[in-house]
């Protein structure tokens, strides 16, 4: 499914006309989007969103900004460039950061191939810029950047050249919007996207009651959205291979009787 049906079908769904220019709904739809999506990916791990991103090590400097949409960390490669198929990759352990303070850096450790790295927070303090627009009899107002929390992958000992890490893990796809019409979970698995949409769409129609202690009156689409969401679990846990024995089979029912030895 794309935006506009998904839109249309949560409409339908709420009870809201399609040709109703409802601005009260218009506002939500970013929010409900991003509750949804938000919601999903950071309940269910899907072998889709587990991507590489390459970034670049600076030599002696142990210090990397990690890109914003990458949310979960599962292994660093470290190759030298330029990187190909074949290239031999370095994976460096991953320890604690006071660990790698305490050992680094140290005289005896000279720069080289990383073998240890630790993942902390660097808060950017919130600042002002200069307006870069066209001047005018009036000054400009500055520009507000405002407080930021990047993840940094922080290295031991520090690379002795540019190399290239390859950052293995769970990354924020683009949420659904008008200037991207299709999502993973808008095309594989629409019907969760939209139960977890409605939980939000009921709540703005003030209706949180009446879907958990009025059946007659509405559906729980809580209780729904948990109900698809644990056959999705099974689905994306088979396929990435968490079945018993690391099969991509569902658990077989057990005999009713016991077989002849």
């Amino acid at each position: 499914m794309v935006y506009d049906e998904v839109i249309s079908a949560l409409m339908t769904l709420g009870a809201i006309p399609l040709n109703s220019e409802d601005s009260n709904f218009q506002r939500i739809v970013p929010a409900m989007l991003h509750y949804a999506e938000g919601r999903i990916y950071r309940e269910l791990a899907f072998l889709a969103t587990d991507v590489t991103t390459p970034v670049t090590l600076t030599a002696l400097e142990r210090d990397v900004t990690l890109p914003a949409n990458v949310l979960t960390i599962r292994s660093v490669g470290v190759a030298m460039p330029p990187v190909t198929r074949s290239s031999r990759r370095y994976y460096p352990e991953r320890i604690a950061p006071e660990a790698l303070e305490m050992f680094w850096p140290q005289p005896s450790f000279r720069p080289g191939m990383p073998k240890k790295y630790v993942i902390v927070a660097n808060r950017v303090a919130p600042s002002t810029l200069p307006n870069p627009g066209p001047p005018t009899t009036q000054p400009l107002p500055p520009l507000y950047q405002s407080e930021q929390f990047p993840y940094v992958l922080r290295f031991m000992p520090a690379p002795d050249r540019a190399y290239v890490a390859e950052v293995y893990g769970g990354v924020e796809p683009i949420l659904l919007s008008q200037s991207n019409p299709e999502t993973f979970l808008s095309r594989y698995y629409n019907e969760l996207l939209i139960a977890c949409c409605m939980v939000y769409l009921t709540g703005y129609q003030r209706d949180y009651g009446a879907q958990s202690d009025d059946p007659a009156r509405a559906m729980s689409w809580e209780a729904q959205y948990q109900a698809i969401r644990n056959g999705i679990a099974q689905e994306a846990g088979r396929l990435r291979g968490e079945g018993a024995g690391f099969t991509a089979l569902p658990d077989a029912n057990q005999a009713q009787q016991a077989r002849s030895p």
